[in-house]
């Protein structure tokens, strides 16, 4: 069995090329315009878009404050002691506090976040929080 040159140039590049991008490597020559030293290591979840979740603080304890979506304080303040309903509703959002956080019961907040945990209700995870003026 007689292969030709051609044949055989083509299998191994398909190869190559193949398992380099099967294993997340880019051939060198893909990228040949480029300097390697122009190239930075960004994780992917300091590229994602941070999502933002707005509400009031329900509850707070020593890990966690649990802020509701509601349109009015009153309303959030009413699910204090109850907030199971709100969080199938997917209106709750569970975000990790840093040591010398300070927020209180009903101060309303912006919360951006990274990603959330696929939990009910979800855990902000590297959140960002802005107090909004009522």
């Amino acid at each position: 069995m007689k292969i030709s040159k051609n044949k055989l140039v083509t299998v191994v590049t398909t190869l190559t090329l193949g398992f380099g991008f099967t294993m997340g490597v880019t051939p060198a020559f893909a990228d040949s315009n480029q300097s390697s030293l122009q190239h930075s290591s960004i994780s992917s979840i300091e590229q994602e878009e941070q999502q933002p979740f707005t509400g009031y603080v329900i509850s707070i304890d020593d890990i966690y404050m649990v802020v509701a979506n509601t349109s009015t304080k009153e309303e959030a303040l009413s699910y204090q002691d109850d907030w199971w309903e709100l969080a199938s509703q997917s209106k709750i959002l569970r975000v990790p506090l840093s040591a010398g956080d300070h927020y209180v019961l009903g101060e309303k907040l912006n919360v951006f976040a990274k990603a959330w945990t696929l939990s009910i209700p979800p855990i902000a995870i590297a959140p960002t929080i802005e107090r909004v003026a009522d």
